[in-house]
């Protein structure tokens, strides 16, 4: 239950500080940096989506056209449809705390429907998975952020 907790914490510090950033910033890719504001963002989105169906295959993934604009390996600079909007984007962040927090109730000890390694680190229960998945949307709330000071 606390990992759920934990989620929810860094998912509202993350909505936080989106609604800081300034809507002008969000397509600009400063020296340094491989992405955008809003590729950072959907790419929290899509990673969460796409693990958390590794973790109990029943979780339904969400905007899976996304997949094409926020995978790893993606970039802006390969887009060649327009991506969703940064309200999309903030509203599908919400809607999917909801429903991570109502659909992982009770399935937090669950083994994983599927293992997942990176690295040298594996990942075999639904804890496991959403622990990862805190860890990288603060990672890429960091670069974010980054990006935006950068801009400034």
């Amino acid at each position: 239950m606390i990992t759920l907790k934990q989620f929810q914490f860094v998912r509202t510090y993350t909505i936080r500080a989106l609604n800081q950033t300034k809507l002008d910033k969000w397509d600009f890719i400063p020296n340094g940096f491989s992405n955008s504001i809003r590729w950072n963002v959907g790419h929290i989105f899509i990673t969460a989506e796409i693990l958390l169906n590794k973790a109990e295959q029943q979780y339904d993934i969400k905007n899976r056209k996304w997949v094409t604009f926020f995978a790893p390996g993606t970039q802006p600079t390969d887009w060649t449809e327009t991506p969703p909007s940064t309200e999309e984007l903030i509203e599908a962040l919400k809607m999917q705390s909801r429903y991570i927090d109502t659909f992982f109730a009770g399935k937090i000890n669950n083994k994983a429907s599927e293992s997942f390694i990176i690295a040298n680190h594996e990942m075999d229960t639904v804890d496991a998975f959403l622990q990862f998945v805190i860890f990288h949307e603060g990672l890429h709330a960091g670069i974010f952020k980054s990006i935006h000071n950068a801009l400034s």
